[in-house]
């Protein structure tokens, strides 16, 4: 699986580059954008979704998410989605795991496009947050579900 997505990012980053998320809220936006992020095209649709979870959630109430977004984005050009991945996941409270995960789902739906490498990517990231993998495939379907009458162009 590590070839399967970005797990480099740019081959002139020095060494001693290092991304650690500041807290839950920036682990959150880090994540996300690591899904939309992985096949290297991120939709309009996408980037809609994530800012409206991002405005109707409590857990981003009075956090500057346009600076988290900043540095989520220079990290991501800089390091790949897994690693984004990989060094966001503790910052994540254990009952918020299954919710990011179902946003993370709608996200990579709301293009109406799941690419190959998005796929691979949320078995990834299942994994990643300590999910069950019954429990996560129950989120996969209830958001599949959700998402069956969508209107894709």
């Amino acid at each position: 699986m590590e070839g399967v997505f970005n797990t480099t990012g740019r081959t002139n980053v020095p060494d001693s580059y290092t991304y650690t998320p500041q807290n839950e809220q920036e682990a959150w936006i880090a994540i996300m954008h690591a899904c939309v992020a992985v096949d290297d095209d991120v939709a309009d649709e996408e980037l809609d979704v994530m800012a409206h979870t991002l405005a109707n959630r409590k857990l981003f109430e009075g956090h500057d998410i346009m600076a988290y977004s900043r540095s989520v984005f220079y990290a991501h050009a800089q390091v790949g989605s897994k690693v984004l991945i990989d060094n966001s996941v503790d910052f994540i409270a254990e009952e918020n795991r299954p919710t990011l995960f179902a946003h993370t789902i709608q996200l990579v739906l709301s293009d109406c496009v799941v690419t190959e490498k998005e796929e691979e990517l949320i078995q990834y990231l299942y994994s990643a947050l300590d999910l069950d993998e019954e429990k996560a495939q129950e989120i996969v379907r209830v958001i599949l579900v959700l998402n069956k009458d969508k209107q894709c162009n």
